[in-house]
């Protein structure tokens, strides 16, 4: 395990999504999320370097409105954008996503930035989390690989039943990952780099 700081992450990530021709709002996006995560103790390395792979062979969708169960909407990329969307036009959003933990991220960001209530359910009509006073609430009992199919939308009451909900809090600006794993991460943020000759050199103040 590596110790590596919030800023790091942020900067990684971008950068690796970047290296496979990631529109630079999408990486930014991914990133933020990343970073929410990494704070909130949830684990996003192999999820990121998933997605860059499914992005670079166009596995995954990056369109709201067009996604299957074979080439799903990528959370990690597109995340934000749906819950904004969803947000400002009070809909209920449904379909196919891949990484759900970084819709989750999003909807985190979204609630303490914006203080919107959101419910996320699957396919079973499950709740998988909601938020509600800058805060975000996960189903500790409900695992997010059994299920593709999503439901997103604003809610003003939630009949919750006898579910147990975790509050995912906050930790310090540091924190530990897979080593391993986060060198993947930064070997294919190294490609973003422009290989050195005279135009470099005199962009870069030689």
């Amino acid at each position: 395990m590596i110790s590596v700081s919030l800023n790091e992450i942020y900067s990684e990530t971008y950068k690796a999504l970047r290296s496979v021709k990631t529109e630079w709002s999408l990486a930014k996006d991914c990133a933020n999320k990343a970073k929410w995560l990494a704070q909130h103790d949830q684990y996003f390395l192999g999820s990121i370097l998933k997605t860059a792979d499914l992005y670079k062979n166009n596995k995954i969708s990056i369109s709201i409105n067009k996604n299957t169960k074979k080439k799903p909407l990528a959370a990690a990329l597109a995340g934000l954008l749906l819950v904004e969307y969803v947000s400002a036009n009070k809909i209920t959003w449904e379909g196919y996503i891949d990484s759900s933990k970084f819709l989750l991220a999003a909807m985190g960001i979204i609630a303490e930035e914006q203080q919107i209530n959101l419910i996320l359910e699957n396919d079973q009509k499950n709740i998988i989390a909601f938020t509600k006073d800058k805060e975000i609430y996960v189903n500790a009992n409900l695992d997010t690989k059994i299920s593709s199919y999503y439901f997103l939308k604003t809610y003003n009451f939630i009949k919750k039943k006898n579910i147990k909900f975790t509050n995912l809090k906050k930790n310090t600006n540091v924190t530990k990952l897979n080593d391993k794993c986060w060198e993947r991460l930064k070997s294919l943020a190294f490609e973003t780099y422009v290989p050195e000759s005279e135009t470099s050199k005199y962009g870069a103040g030689y």
